[in-house]
């Protein structure tokens, strides 16, 4: 098998040009170093094209409609996109890509590879928190290795070496890894990787943190309505240059139809989470804007494996799998904004392997629920939260299994006891979707990893070997195999059914400019101007 070089595999499988706009980053192979020059947030926007000659300024308040209250903005306690949208103003990653997938310094001022696992990060001077105190190499290591030990994070950052990354001085991080990990760089990009002070985080604890965060960014935190809104406003001493507004609003606005009339009213400036039988009524209004394009997504319904009837009975997860009608179940559910999901991750990430979808063959479903145990059928819980999406999955759900024995009874949680449930392992079988941070296998499957607290909980130590043999090694063609293999594996042993590949979209006014499609659906809020 070929084996090719550290450059090859960030530039051929991270898909990321990594000149930033001082200096030229190289293979972590050859000891070069990487970017020797910090930005400015102004030159930025020139690199990823956020300003705007038709820029109007400063506004007062950037609104954005919500479809769930995030359940927490602490960024070591979720993996929900809205708490996400929301902290981009709050924290800052140390590395920032532009639309062309070029890597910019931001809160790192260079980066330099020594071997395949020693990075040296230098830091930006004058960096200051929201309470004022100084940015420093400690509270850099402090973030890096939370975001290697927390199990929402940990798939993404679990190769940091947390005994032997330390801080050197008040500026330069040595971050030591316990592997090669092809998209580290890429991973420092994230709005999950941004940076917070070790001192705030101790003295406040995780659970005030994550109702008060505090970061680098250009806004601070003001307040949190309970149910209605979250707000932020500006922070006077950021470095950089300041955003296109002054203050900014997250409204939750649970239904779907009410953020489209938000938005048309000019009651908000974005809505995210449209209903998709509203994208072509906001498309073809001349005051709104549709923001779409593939996500790099995956909806599946989650089976919980730790508990009974689906721990270790594969003819009833087949004869689930079976016994549904994947495109009318996903026209139905996505009214035509989804694609039906032939694997355990989207076509559009490296080693996608086709496996199905399952034909839908509702005898031999029955014949297997009966082999399974269950000849006269089995009732069997469902959870989830209210949206349009999950309400309708439901919905079908239940009446596709209805016809082939399965009775399924719902509840509707709302998200923060549905956060801590699933958390918890207690989610008994769920829509969930996981949209991959990255361009890459590792984190297109978060969910998998043995450590992972979720409901998922497959107990299978062979995909754990999998996973790790994946993300390890830098040779393209072995992870392209490995990755396949898994996938085989995961198809034959169907701990989940994969469901769907959604397609997103933003919702915006007309005169908001520099809102690009978002693979993540995580929105760089700092980048948005304004126009006539």
């Amino acid at each position: 098998m070929k084996k090719r070089g550290l450059c090859l595999m960030m530039a051929g499988i991270m898909v990321l040009g990594l000149t930033a706009c001082a200096g030229k980053q190289e293979s972590p192979a050859t000891g070069q170093k990487g970017a020797q020059e910090g930005t400015t947030a102004r030159q930025f926007e020139e690199n990823t094209g956020a300003a705007s000659e038709e820029g109007t300024g400063l506004k007062d308040t950037l609104t954005i409609a919500l479809p769930v209250e995030p359940a927490t903005l602490d960024p070591f306690e979720h993996s929900n996109q809205n708490g996400f949208i929301c902290t981009t103003l709050i924290t800052e990653p140390l590395i920032k890509k532009t639309d062309d997938g070029e890597l910019i310094p931001w809160l790192a001022e260079s980066w330099e590879f020594t071997d395949d696992t020693t990075l040296k990060i230098k830091l930006k001077s004058g960096v200051t928190f929201h309470d004022g105190s100084a940015m420093s190499a400690e509270d850099v290591r402090f973030t890096l290795c939370k975001l290697a030990e927390s199990s929402f994070s940990k798939a993404l950052f679990g190769s940091i070496d947390v005994e032997n990354t330390k801080a050197v001085g008040d500026d330069t991080v040595e971050v030591k890894l316990l592997y090669p990990y092809a998209p580290l760089l890429e991973a420092f990009t994230t709005a999950r990787a941004g940076i917070i002070s070790e001192t705030i985080y101790t003295d406040m604890g995780a659970e005030a943190f994550a109702r008060q965060p505090v970061g680098t960014g250009p806004m601070k935190f003001k307040q949190w309505v309970t149910g209605d809104r979250i707000e932020f406003e500006a922070y006077e001493n950021y470095w950089g240059e300041k955003p296109a507004f002054e203050n900014f609003v997250a409204r939750v606005i649970v239904e779907g139809s009410s953020r489209t009339i938000e938005l048309e009213t000019g009651g908000v400036d974005i809505a995210f989470e449209l209903a998709p039988a509203d994208w072509q009524r906001i498309s073809d209004n001349p005051k709104t804007q549709l923001i779409s394009g593939n996500t790099r997504g995956i909806s599946y319904l989650c089976l919980n494996n730790s508990l009974e009837p689906v721990k270790g009975n594969l003819k009833l997860r087949q004869a689930m799998a079976y016994g549904l009608d994947m495109t009318n179940l996903v026209q139905a559910a996505w009214q035509g904004t989804a694609d039906v999901a032939t694997s355990y991750y989207a076509e559009n990430i490296m080693g996608h392997k086709a496996e199905g979808p399952f034909p839908y063959d509702p005898e031999k479903a029955k014949a297997l629920l009966a082999e399974a145990g269950y000849p006269e059928g089995i009732d069997l819980k469902y959870m989830t939260y209210e949206s349009a999406i999950n309400q309708a999955f439901a919905e079908v759900l239940q009446n596709m299994w209805g016809k082939i024995g399965i009775r399924l009874s719902v509840e509707f949680l709302d998200l923060a006891t549905f956060t801590e449930k699933n958390n918890a392992g207690e989610i008994t079988m769920a829509l969930m979707t996981n949209t991959a941070a990255l361009n890459d296998p590792d984190p297109a499957l978060i969910a998998w990893p043995g450590y992972r607290t979720i409901s998922l909980r497959h107990g299978d130590d062979h995909i754990d070997e999998l996973l790790e043999k994946g993300k390890s090694t830098y040779d393209e063609e072995e992870r392209i195999e490995t990755y396949q293999k898994l996938q085989d594996y995961l198809w034959e042993n169907l701990y989940t059914i994969p469901i769907a590949y959604p397609r997103g979209a933003f919702g915006a006014r007309a005169n908001v400019a520099n809102l690009p499609f978002y693979p993540d659906l995580t929105p760089d809020l700092t980048r948005i101007q304004f126009t006539e």
